[in-house]
């Protein structure tokens, strides 16, 4: 069941993002802006992880203990037990940063930096480190739905855009304005980056 629910998320999930029906959520307060992925992406995902979490710790008690009857190929009961253990100890770590960032990924934007959250980390940067904002990695490929945030340390923020906006184009060239334009960065805090977002919409 818990398999079932994170196949079903997972593939519900990729076709909102496909059919580009995202609308991001946006908090905003006195140091900054907070962006959020579109409800029912984030639902979908949350519900997804927490079902293979389930899953897989059920597994791990139960199989060695022969309370399972789901077959598997010969002498690989045990690699099934370890890899669903190991996934279990991940997956307390990433249902603790989803918790104490209230969903599966985030972005936040202040007058001084960039902040970039995902199931198993957050990771934040000041403005004058960033040296690109694109849409392809380091090591090139073709452009798709995630910024990468691409940093003096050599390191790079990665957030999946499109599960915010359609494509992900409008919340990545936002980014990239803040970068660019220092003294526009106080409408991260007046509310005027909301109105910026949606004309780039």
């Amino acid at each position: 069941m818990g398999f079932a629910v994170f196949s079903f998320g997972i593939i519900t999930m990729m076709a909102i993002v496909a059919m580009r029906k995202v609308t991001p959520r946006v908090i905003r307060d006195d140091a900054g802006t907070t962006f959020r992925p579109d409800r029912k992406v984030d639902h979908l995902l949350t519900a997804s992880t927490i079902g293979a979490f389930l899953g897989m710790a059920l597994y791990a008690v139960c199989a060695p203990l022969g309370m399972l009857d789901i077959p598997v190929p010969s002498g690989n009961r045990q690699y099934f037990v370890f890899v669903c253990a190991a996934g279990v100890v991940v997956g307390v770590f990433s249902l603790r940063q989803i918790l104490a960032q209230r969903g599966m990924s985030h972005l936040r934007m202040t007058v001084d930096g960039v902040e970039t959250g995902s199931a198993l980390s957050s990771k934040s940067r000041d403005w004058d480190e960033v040296t690109d904002v694109a849409d392809t990695s380091q090591d090139g490929g073709k452009p798709s739905g995630t910024t990468y945030i691409k940093t003096a340390d050599g390191r790079t923020l990665t957030l999946p855009s499109d599960w915010y906006t359609p494509g992900g184009n409008a919340l990545r060239e936002l980014v990239r304005f803040y970068w660019q334009n220092p003294e526009h960065r106080q409408e991260l805090i007046n509310g005027q980056a909301v109105e910026r977002l949606e004309a780039g919409s």
